[in-house]
């Protein structure tokens, strides 16, 4: 049947802007870069070596139009570490860094405010 999520979507208003944020602040790859239509394009990333990517797909169009939480979570190894870094990038941590007792939790947004969790294990 299935085999793995291979994509997953979310809203974007400027496919460029949002390219540039996700590979230069939070360390994607640029995985797909197809016209669509007019005004967009199959834009896909992914960090390196995963098998599911998202699409940078533009607001109201083939993104969607949810705003806020995705649903989606980044794991990393040190939470410290990542958040220090993501700061220094001027990436907005949404939600400061916590211990809970399921692990680290952190959130960021990225320019459209659509939001990711960040997990780390509470080791």
């Amino acid at each position: 049947m299935f085999t793995k999520i291979g994509t997953i979507t979310i809203g974007v208003t400027d496919q460029d802007k949002a390219l540039d944020f996700y590979v230069n602040k939070l360390g994607f790859e640029k995985i797909n870069d197809q016209p669509m239509s007019e005004t967009e394009r199959w834009l896909e990333i992914g960090l390196p070596g995963a098998q599911t990517h998202i699409m940078l797909g533009l607001r109201n169009q083939s993104g969607g139009d949810k705003v806020g939480f995705t649903g989606f979570v980044l794991n990393t190894d040190n939470m410290e570490e990542t958040c220090a870094t993501l700061k220094a990038r001027s990436v907005n941590l949404s939600q400061e860094p916590s211990t809970e007792p399921w692990g680290k939790w952190a959130q960021l947004a990225d320019l459209d405010g659509n939001e990711f969790g960040i997990w780390a294990p509470a080791w």
